[in-house]
């Protein structure tokens, strides 16, 4: 099920080493003997060999000292741990039961089988594999006319170096067997390449079909036909295209059990199945009704619940003809016995970096000391302990291995995400869920079932799940994939970055402090706020107006000319440092937008030395902007940023006087995210992105040459390339490939996102030489066509008059005033309390840690305490990485004193922490950042 290469390689390092050593003399030999076998007897080939670089598909040596292929891209294997046995083991079925189809007889099946004749005129391969196959076959009949179909070129060369292609071919000659190899071909030409062999014989009848490689086109050329049996035009002259299986759910790895089609699909009975059955039902109907109803009349509609070759349970796709398993018991105790002896644990709790610019913040001075505790004494977990926290398994399968595991492991808090409800369904034949349900409820343990849906949601309804028990124990929290599927490794691969983004990203101290102190005075200020309902405004000409969003990326340099073209048919809004590069260009927006909370935006702006020109514009931003940066511009309109402890004060303040200021989900991380989902909230419907790359096609061109990046000598104001590395790669908006680095990755997803979720009709076309958007058009700026907009269009003031909220200012004191110091005082003295004294036991730290979270839980409810407004992003990382040390106490380790030391070490810094955050904030709570960044221009103009 799983196969992936650490499962077949041998634990020991040196061992397998040695292993390689001794097959790698073999590779070689096998490459030059069989390069002159190719040359003699299929020269096309050689060209082909040669030239091929190896781009997915490479071989590996198992502990059983056997060749194997594994796909790098994923780490798993396409064979077993014995691939020949394998091969042996699956053309012994295939004898028995050859799959085949008529070029002139119709029958009406669907299917057919029949044991191998000793002599056929056509075998249709389809996968290389090894090629351990091909000898087999015609050793074992005598084939006219051997067509070997391999899409990948990878595999061709992984056979090159593995098997005797050179007594392959001989004996071919020998028995009268002509062998075609149509590398890099998936058959989706097969018609054609079937009416060509008719020109070699006319009389051709029965073809076989041996498969031994699953593929989303092959297979559905397989069936194709099958199904089209004795239909010589169908055959022959038809021009089918095949789209192949797509979809997540009709997955079949590349090896799956069954490839030779040789199973006839055997009903599964057994009555103590259907009394698990009506058990599970009945559990479901009292802790799951929602799931219990969807489950009463429940038809599978791919994976279906059978009786395989050996007469275990198997679920089986029938399209594909493909099984889940080999061998259920087998494999199940298997996937168990490994997981407990190679639990994976994410180490998302030692993931954060340095401050950077904010270096002299609280939190990241820390994180500094911290580090060197977790770097010392944590170690990858080498066991799977007796008790666990949390347990993510995603893709239950039958579920026989979570019986055996739960047999060995307590688990407090199980999550399931099954993405496939068949194979759901099917588990309630096979396991005692019932069981499981009871014994969480009596325990008051957790048992959370995410059935369906393709993975986005996970994180969402995931954290929703920790936030009842404290989402620092997802530092404690195993993931298991019972089975692999290509959509499902993608959702959990998202899902560990979004959790490190919890723990490691989270809103943290500072932030919280600086966010609530500048909302503050924005208020105090009388910036304008937008407000949710936008009603009056909706129906207005003036958001028929086209939306320029100028990005900072380096194809902005080639935009300019048509941006000035355009400009006064436009709204035109620049995002961070594009504005100086607007500047440079004669060209003024009519809104430039702001998103980062702290000072430097400030010392950004200032490179333009024109007061007159910045009091042209109007500033775009979120709540927490820097007043000292909204002071630079004519306006500023804000909006509230979900999720940060600034807006939960003054929003929530705001709306008990029956104020309802707008707020945006989507608003990070880079400005054209704020910009967009703005705009969309608005009531814009036309986007236009200049500059929006989100990546870069040289390293050394990263923004517009104009921009504040770049001194005016043109060199760089900062090693970029060090800071943030060559990139990673992704699909061009106007070519194949351009570079971008994770934080860009995470922006093109979220504005993906925006667009698709507006919830109305709008249009985005991406005019930028940078990353393809999902939902926006590639657009050349040359082919842009802007009308006029209606001359009923009322003016940009009157639509900020009716849209904002504005003579705010005398709210900033009466809300933020309910927030008591004397409360917070009182709080943070008791949570010193909960951490006075040092542990001594995982029992202990592990009762520390929960004590800690039920405090902070209840003081989020108060509206008269900040201590969780202020705290609780950064009271979820070091109960993370307390989590993290706790769950590694051990009575039986010798490491057990030094990680009660090192636990106790993080528990003083967290204890400074708590009380140097309280002397900084009682001591300026309404304090500004100070953060500045004018050494890096102060350089340039030296």
């Amino acid at each position: 099920m799983l196969k992936f290469i650490q499962y077949q390689i041998d634990d020991d390092t040196e061992a397998q080493q040695a292993l390689e050593k001794q097959v790698s003399a073999g590779i070689a030999k096998n490459i030059n003997s069989n390069i002159a076998a190719f040359r003699e007897h299929i020269p096309s080939l050689v060209d082909i060999i040669d030239s091929h670089q190896i781009q997915q598909y490479s071989l590996f040596c198992t502990k059983e000292q056997q060749l194997n292929i594994v796909d790098f891209s994923t780490g798993r294997a396409f064979y077993g741990v014995n691939p020949q046995q394998d091969v042996s083991e699956e053309l012994a079925q295939y004898f028995k039961a050859a799959s085949y189809f008529s070029l002139t007889d119709a029958d009406g099946q669907t299917w057919r089988r029949r044991p191998l004749p000793n002599s056929v005129d056509v075998m249709l391969v389809f996968g290389m594999g090894l090629g351990y196959h091909l000898t087999e076959l015609i050793s074992n009949c005598r084939i006219r006319f051997l067509v070997v179909y391999e899409p990948n070129l990878d595999m061709l060369m992984c056979s090159v170096q593995t098997h005797d292609w050179s007594m392959l071919l001989d004996t071919a000659r020998a028995l009268g067997t002509h062998i075609f190899i149509q590398a890099g071909s998936d058959a989706s030409g097969i018609t054609s390449e079937l009416a060509e062999l008719l020109q070699f014989d006319a009389n051709l009848h029965d073809i076989y079909v041996y498969r031994h490689q699953f593929h989303p086109v092959m297979d559905e050329v397989i069936n194709y036909l099958m199904e089209n049996s004795g239909d010589l035009d169908k055959l022959t002259k038809a021009k089918p295209l095949f789209a192949g299986y797509q979809h997540a759910l009709d997955y079949v790895p590349e090896h799956a059990p069954n490839t030779a089609a040789t199973y006839q699909e055997n009903k599964f009975s057994d009555s103590q199945a259907e009394k698990k059955f009506a058990a599970n039902m009945e559990a479901l109907q009292r802790f799951y009704p929602e799931i219990y109803q969807s489950m009463l009349e429940y038809q599978p509609a791919n994976w279906f619940l059978v009786e395989d070759h050996n007469g275990q349970a198997n679920v089986f796709h029938r399209r594909r003809q493909a099984f889940l398993y080999s061998d259920l018991e087998v494999e199940s105790r298997e996937i168990s016995d490994y997981f407990i002896s190679h639990p994976f644990k994410d180490d998302v709790v030692i993931s954060q970096k340095g401050g950077g610019k904010l270096w002299r913040y609280l939190h990241f001075d820390i994180i500094e000391n911290l580090k060197p505790v977790m770097e010392t004494v944590l170690e990858k977990q080498t066991r799977l302990p007796s008790e666990v926290d949390s347990l993510l398994v995603f893709g239950v399968a039958l579920g026989k291995h979570l019986d055996k595991l739960l047999e060995k492991t307590v688990v407090n808090n199980l999550y399931i995400c099954e993405p496939n409800i068949d194979l759901f369904y099917a588990s309630l034949y096979i396991i005692e869920w019932s069981e499981y349900f009871y014994a969480a409820d009596k325990l008051q343990g957790r048992i959370y079932l995410n059935l369906g849906g393709d993975g986005s949601n996970y994180f969402y309804d995931l954290m929703a799940q920790f936030y009842q028990v404290g989402a620092y124990s997802i530092a404690d929290t195993y993931i298991l994939a019972s089975y692999y599927n290509s959509g499902m490794q993608k959702s959990i691969s998202d899902l560990r970055s979004e959790f490190k983004v919890v723990l490691a990203l989270g809103e943290y101290y500072d932030h919280s402090k600086y966010g609530i102190a500048h909302t503050y005075h924005n208020l105090k200020n009388n910036n304008k706020i937008i407000k949710n309902d936008l009603s009056l405004v909706a129906s207005d000409y003036f958001f028929d107006k086209p939306v320029v969003i100028v990005g900072n990326g380096p194809s902005l340099d080639e935009g300019f000319a048509y941006i000035n073209e355009i400009r006064d048919k436009v709204i035109l809004i620049s995002c961070g440092t594009s504005l100086r590069a607007l500047y440079k260009k004669g060209i003024t927006p009519d809104f430039h937008a702001e998103i980062e909370q702290n000072r430097s935006t400030y010392d950004w702006i200032s490179q333009i030395n024109d007061k007159n020109y910045l009091n042209k514009i109007i500033l775009l931003s979120v709540n927490g902007i820097h007043p000292d940066t909204s002071e630079l511009f004519r306006d500023t309109v804000i909006c509230f940023k979900e999720g940060e402890a600034s807006t939960y004060v003054f929003q929530n303040g705001l709306q008990s006087r029956g104020i309802y200021p707008a707020s945006l989900s989507y608003a990070y991380p880079t400005v054209t995210n704020l910009v967009m989902n703005f705009c969309i909230k608005w009531g814009f419907k036309y986007f236009y992105l200049f500059g929006v790359d989100l990546g870069f096609i040289d390293v050394s061109k990263h923004h517009s040459i104009h921009s504040s990046y770049y001194s005016q000598s043109g060199s760089q104001v900062y090693d970029y390339f060090g800071q943030h590395g060559g990139g990673i790669a992704s699909r061009g908006n106007f070519r194949p490939l351009v570079f971008t680095k994770p934080e860009f990755d995470v922006s093109r997803k979220l504005l993906e996102q925006a667009i698709s979720h507006a919830g109305r009709k709008i249009e985005v076309y991406n005019c930028s030489d940078g990353v393809l958007i999902n939902g926006a058009v590639p657009l050349r700026p040359e082919n842009i066509i802007i009308e006029d907009v209606n001359v009923r269009a009322s003016s940009l003031q009157k639509i900020m008059q009716l849209s904002c909220y504005s003579n705010l200012e005398e709210l900033a004191d009466d809300i933020y005033e309910v927030y008591s110091m004397e409360n917070l005082a009182a709080t943070m003295e008791q949570w010193q309390d909960i951490l006075r004294d040092n542990i001594k036991s995982q029992k202990e730290a592990k009762s520390m840690i929960r004590i800690q979270w039920e405090l902070l839980r209840k003081k989020a409810v108060l509206d008269d305490d900040l201590t969780f407004c202020l705290y609780h992003g950064s009271a979820n990382y070091i109960a993370g990485i307390l989590t993290k040390l706790a769950a590694n106490i051990d009575d039986k380790s010798d490491k057990k004193e030094a990680i009660i030391a090192a636990f106790n070490r993080v528990l003083e810094l967290w204890r400074y922490y708590l009380a140097e955050g309280f002397r900084r904030y009682s001591k300026a709570p309404l304090g500004l950042d100070d953060i500045t960044v004018k050494d890096l221009f102060e350089k340039d103009n030296q």
